[in-house]
Order: C-alpha cells, then sequence, then structure tokens
C-alpha cells in the first residue's frame, strides 16, 4: 500500500471530492454513521479520473464505490438510509440513488468486501486495497483524512494494462465479465496472465453466460461488441500476437485523419486516447 503524492493527481482528486454534490452527498452519509465509521471511495471513479489526466479521455463515471469501516459486522446500512432511495446489491451492499447527485453510490461494509469475508481476513483498508481485482481499480481515498493509496494503479494506467492484483477468483463468470467490460471500456491491453485466463478458463457455457449477462446488463448492441471482441481474443494463438495485433490498431489509429473513423477495440483509444 503505497501513499500517492504526485502534485497533479493528488489535488485533481481532492477537487473532485470538493464538487458540492460529491462533498454534500458523502457529508450527508457521514452523519448518518455512527461516529467511529470510515469511509473509503475505490476504484472506479477515481481510476477515470488518473486515466483522463494521462491520456486526454477516459470512461464516463456513473457510480461511485464506497467501503464503509469501524463498524460491526451487523451494521444495518439500509437502516441509516431507510428515507432513501437504494436497492441491495448482489454482493451484500447497497446502490443507493441521492436526490442531490447525478451519480449512483455503491456502499459496502468493509466487512463484507467478497474477499475479505470469504478469506476470514481483517476488515483493513490494507487489505481491501490487495483484495481489489485488477492493479487499475487498486486506488482508494480516504475521505476524513483527505489521504489516496495505490497499490500499482498509476503504473496499470500509464502503461494502459490490465493485470491482477488479487488472485482470489470468487467466481469466474464475474471476473470474466468484469474483465471484458473493462477491456472494452478503456480500450487498455490485457497483461499477459489476464490474456491468458480468458483465453483458457472460460468454456463454452461461460460464454453463453456471460453473453446473456452482458446483453441484461449494458444491452444487446454493447454486448455484440463486447463479445466479438472477446472472439478476436481466443483467436490470437498466443499472447505476443494479441499485443502486436493491438499495437497495430494503435498506429492506425494515430495515422488518421481527422473526422475518420477510429479502428478500435476499445471505446476510448484514438488518436487522443
Amino acid at each position: 500500500m503505497t501513499a500517492v503524492t504526485d502534485k497533479v493527481i493528488v489535488p485533481a482528486v481532492e477537487r473532485f471530492f470538493q464538487r458540492p454534490e460529491i462533498r454534500g452527498t458523502l457529508e450527508f452519509l457521514s452523519s448518518r454513521l455512527p461516529a467511529s465509521a470510515e469511509i473509503f471511495v475505490a476504484g472506479g471513479s477515481i481510476r477515470n479520473l488518473i486515466i483522463n489526466l494521462l491520456h486526454g479521455q477516459a470512461p464516463p463515471t456513473r457510480d461511485i464505490d464506497i467501503f464503509i469501516g469501524g463498524l460491526d459486522r451487523d451494521f444495518s446500512l439500509s437502516g441509516v438510509l431507510r428515507d432513501q432511495t437504494a436497492e441491495p446489491t448482489d454482493l451484500k451492499g447497497l446502490r443507493w440513488y441521492p436526490v442531490s447527485s447525478a451519480l449512483a453510490y455503491d456502499l459496502c461494509l468493509l466487512a463484507d468486501f467478497v474477499v475479505i469475508a470469504a478469506g476470514h481476513l481483517e476488515p483493513t483498508v490494507e487489505n481491501l486495497l490487495s483484495g481489489i481485482d485488477f492493479t487499475v481499480n487498486a486506488v482508494i481515498y480516504d475521505f476524513h483524512r483527505k489521504l489516496l493509496f495505490e497499490n500499482g494503479c498509476m503504473a496499470a494506467v500509464r502503461d494502459r494494462v490490465i493485470d491482477f492484483n488479487s488472485r482470489f477468483i470468487p467466481d469466474k463468470q464475474l471476473i470474466a465479465y468484469r474483465i471484458l467490460l473493462m477491456g472494452y471500456k478503456t480500450g487498455f491491453n490485457l497483461s499477459r496472465p489476464v490474456f491468458q485466463y480468458v483465453k483458457t478458463q472460460l468454456d463454452v457455457a461461460t460464454g453463453i453466460q456471460l453473453k446473456g449477462l452482458f446483453r441484461a446488463k449494458v444491452g444487446r448492441a454493447m454486448a455484440a461488441a463486447i463479445m466479438g471482441e472477446y472472439n478476436a481474443l481466443c483467436r490470437h494463438p498466443s499472447y505476443d500476437a494479441y499485443l502486436a495485433d493491438r499495437d497495430r490498431l494503435v498506429q492506425r489509429a494515430a495515422a488518421l485523419q481527422p473526422g475518420e473513423p477510429v479502428p478500435s477495440r476499445g471505446r476510448f483509444v484514438g488518436p487522443n486516447g
């Protein structure tokens, strides 16, 4: 676990959390929780901010992932937000839709984080950070202490690579879904271990399940595009062939004239991406 001190990224993250609708929402949440509660923002929203700072464009942020520490394992999040619009999520969390924010907030007790719960680990920020799935997501902002921590996120974003941060695989279909969706959204390359996992560990039945899951979650058009990328990946005979093909796409994109369509496998890879 490394404290981030970058003189560009840290102020940008602080500005993000000082936006009135975000700061106000998190302060409201804090006011509903016991004084012992710790609020940690992890993953996507911060990752996207760093991607935008380093590469000029990023996937849109539609939700903020929050883990809450310092509370008993039987603490009821739904109880403190009973007058709010919220719904349970698949992994024992709560998806909250504050009236004052256009963003959704995915809340989870630190003790219920799947890696901590399954591994019977102490619900600490260190175990949270080491248990996050991919290095591009391994970044945490401590809302109360105003500190930013990472575990390889900065290098992963700089190098445009999706690699495993945790080797714990709670569900084969879920991790495959997250790999393919993140690859599609960011246009980042898969690392060798992630490539090998997708290519060798997913059977036909899982592929069919993934197709249905993508259709349900992101719609038929995006599901078709994501599964098209998956099928193309599986046709590569080796990781080196996969990288060579990706390099050719980047070179073609860089050579485009303004206004030409980008031959990209990722929605956010292009001449400026």
